[in-house]
């Protein structure tokens, strides 16, 4: 079932994650500096959402929620049931530090947490998993996924945060009649993108191509799969690393641009993404980007066009929509 949205909408969420998200690769790392350089980017970031009045969706790697950890009985985090990627060696937690935010502040994050919630445009905490396991990998059972969910939401709980929104880690869908039993409402589906069709090393020139063409991206209607609403992502908003050098930061914007003039006039909504960490690539050039891009956000609210809510809002806006239909 889609759902009628009254006027176009325009969602953004942020992957906040830090050293975590770099778990399934062993880019945490390589991304030290990066990670290290995080929480001044979010800083930068958070005046733009306060000064343009945008609301976001800060998805959060549960385990930022902590202060610090230990290892209990020689295990390290036994809460949560272990995942059997086969292309993982070792455990899981392996590289956990199990210290303390002090310590080791690439791991830890509930400062940021607080930052963000102090933030006088309404921001929205939502899920990331809490370390980053990749849910749609067959090595991630529903067990597994069942007890990452039952972590964040105990971490949540004791920050009085009611978390309904989740982003899966890389964008890896799976066990999604988890997310209503733990009181999800909402969750980021892929981009209906026309590159993803293409496997491997072709999806990825496709999506290299597609960067680079003055393409308006997708926009969507929120979807009820019967018990949550898939908000879809539109545009990942490129970091200036590795491939992404290619794009012209200018380009970037023109094609977010472009997406929020299509959400608005087709009543459809522009769902942007990234991660704060993709800023300190080269935080000047596309924290200016953002905030060219929030200023048309700020401009087409004022004028009746678009909306801006967080996905936990728009999610709850949906509701009567379903039980009428």
């Amino acid at each position: 079932m889609n759902s009628t949205l009254e006027r176009g909408v325009f969602v953004l969420s942020i992957d906040t994650e830090l050293a975590w998200g770099g778990l399934h690769s062993g880019a945490y790392r390589t991304r030290q500096g990066l990670y290290e350089a995080t929480r001044d980017a979010i800083d930068r970031l958070l005046e733009l959402l306060d000064r343009y009045e945008i609301s976001a969706t800060w998805a959060v790697v549960g385990h930022l929620f902590l202060r610090d950890c230990r290892v209990k009985d020689g295990v390290k985090h036994p809460e949560v049931v272990r995942p059997t990627y086969h292309w993982f060696a070792g455990d899981w937690f392996d590289a956990d530090p199990c210290t303390d935010l002090e310590s080791d502040p690439i791991w830890y994050g509930p400062d940021i947490v607080q930052q963000i919630l102090g933030c006088k445009a309404p921001q929205e905490i939502g899920c990331h998993g809490f370390s980053h396991m990749i849910v749609g990998d067959p090595g991630c059972s529903r067990e597994c996924f069942d007890s990452e969910l039952k972590a964040c939401v105990e971490q949540a709980n004791r920050l009085n945060l009611n978390m309904k929104s989740f982003v899966f880690p890389r964008n890896s869908v799976g066990h999604l009649g988890l997310l209503a039993e733990h009181g999800f409402s909402s969750f980021r589906g892929p981009a209906p993108a026309w590159f993803a069709r293409f496997p491997g090393l072709a999806g990825r020139l496709a999506r290299l191509i597609d960067s680079l063409l003055p393409l308006p991206p997708p926009v969507t209607v929120p979807r009820w799969d019967g018990t949550i609403w898939d908000l879809p992502a539109s545009y990942f908003y490129p970091h200036r690393d590795s491939w992404a050098k290619l794009i012209p930061p200018g380009l970037a914007v023109k094609k977010t641009m472009l997406g929020l003039a299509k959400a608005a006039r087709e009543t459809s909504v522009f769902h942007l993404w990234f991660h704060p960490f993709n800023l300190a690539t080269d935080p000047d050039v596309l924290l200016q980007g953002l905030e060219t891009i929030f200023a048309q956000v700020h401009k087409l609210k004022n004028a009746g066009e678009l909306n801006n809510p967080t996905m936990g809002d728009l999610a709850a806006s949906l509701q009567p929509a379903r039980q009428v239909g």
